[in-house]
């Protein structure tokens, strides 16, 4: 008889527009038990999932798996880079944008049907600077509207809709210098986006040709353009079509550096944040177990 593969779940309990939700009705229903033997951790602070996911990679688990949105799971990715110990995901958050990258969207059954699969594959993870990022990150109106989001106490679409409008409306682009394999690219740009995989959140593709096992990630640089352009290229991400814009500008690279002077606000995997400075970022090829479909 085969030895079951242990696995742990890190659940976010404040994932989602609805303050999250009970995992182990989920887990009963849909877990193969005759394969794994499971055990569930609630987290009680921020920076728990790593430590936890750490602690699981040191005592050999099969894999940890990550039930949250994309910042539950950035945590959890972030210590199991290098180590034997798998990724999973179960997509409880708002947005779940790698959760759409990887076809699960929002569907808790077919995260759990993955997981069953044991199918492991290395995929591409990177860093900027000393922060490390798995889905998309960047500087520029994304970011900011990520930073400012936060505060709200209500979660979901709704909210990140109405806060998007507004710093839309007063946003003011950045003077940017991005240099990438002897290239630089200099003009004042509205977000300079690195994506590694393809989805901000709720289907929408601001990096339609990204391929999180090809050793690069797609860059997709907003140029500064009338409020009303912005708004007529919103559709575009949900047509798959948002590279071909005649304002975005758009390339692939395995390392890149972003020059912007004082402060800025920078996002990874939808966490906002103020930097300083350059901002160098790097691909790390086959990096990270994922379980994949």
């Amino acid at each position: 008889m085969t030895a079951k593969r242990k696995i742990r779940i890190i659940a976010n309990p404040f994932s989602g527009s609805k303050g999250g939700e009970k995992i182990e009705a989920v887990i009963d229903l849909y877990l193969d038990k005759s394969k794994f033997d499971h055990e569930i951790c609630i987290t009680q602070y921020s920076g728990h999932a790593t430590e936890l996911s750490s602690q699981a990679a040191a005592l050999g688990f099969y894999a940890v798996i990550a039930a949250g949105g994309d910042g539950t799971i950035n945590e959890v990715a972030s210590s199991l880079v290098g180590t034997k110990t798998a990724l999973g995901i179960i997509p409880l958050g708002s947005g779940n944008g790698f959760s759409y990258h990887l076809g699960i969207r929002r569907s808790k059954k077919k995260a759990l049907e993955v997981i069953n699969l044991c199918n492991p594959v290395l995929i591409d993870t990177v860093t900027a600077n000393e922060h490390f990022f798995l889905n998309v990150a960047g500087l520029g109106l994304d970011a900011t509207v990520a930073y400012n989001t936060r505060k709200n106490k209500k979660r979901g679409f709704l909210p990140y809709f109405i806060n998007a409008v507004r710093e839309s409306i007063r946003f003011k682009a950045l003077d940017l210098e991005i240099t990438s394999n002897g290239k630089t690219w200099r003009a004042e740009y509205t977000a300079a986006v690195i994506a590694n995989a393809s989805i901000y959140g709720y289907n929408f593709s601001i990096a339609p040709e990204a391929n999180i096992s090809d050793g690069l990630f797609d860059v997709i640089l907003l140029k500064k353009a009338s409020l009303l352009s912005y708004f007529l290229t919103v559709p575009r991400m949900l047509t798959r079509s948002i590279h071909k814009s005649k304002i975005i500008d758009y390339f692939k690279a395995s390392e890149l550096t972003v020059r912007h002077k004082g402060q800025s606000f920078f996002h990874k995997d939808g966490e906002g944040l103020v930097v300083e400075g350059n901002i160098h970022f790097k691909i790390r090829p086959a990096s990270l177990l994922v379980l994949m479909p």
